[in-house]
């Protein structure tokens, strides 16, 4: 059952669809927090559903490929998703805007996973943590 592994990752998916296509009256002020906390906030989101993805890629057993390289088709998968979601918000939903920034972000909070799965799998095979 691939499904299985993958359930977070689609409930991920889901709550991110619905809270990136919230009305901007509905959201508290980005600027309320610091300075670019939307932008980690995509960054953020991408980062965690990357990781579920990938996840959720390695647990399953029906398609070998996606085992031997989760990390990489979870990446593609993540980049057009966030692509999607910037071009529904430009033009499907007009109280929001596609924007390129907020693509830049998802594409960093999923390249963030890449160098967390690195330096994890580093420290597993070597026993130890090095910056």
């Amino acid at each position: 059952m691939w499904f299985k592994q993958l359930r977070l990752a689609i409930v991920w998916v889901i709550i991110i669809f619905i809270l990136c296509n919230m009305k901007p009256s509905e959201l508290p002020s980005a600027s309320y927090f610091f300075k670019g906390f939307d932008k980690f906030v995509h960054g953020s989101f991408f980062f965690v559903l990357t990781f579920l993805l990938s996840r959720g890629f390695y647990l399953q057993t029906k398609f070998p490929l996606l085992k031997l390289l989760p990390v990489t088709f979870a990446t593609f998968i993540c980049l057009f998703y966030g692509g999607l979601i910037e071009l529904i918000q430009l033009k499907v939903f007009t109280y929001r805007s596609g924007d390129w920034s907020d693509f830049i972000a998802d594409a960093v909070g999923i390249h963030d996973v890449d160098g967390v799965l690195q330096a994890a799998l580093f420290w597993l095979f070597c026993g130890q943590f090095v910056l």
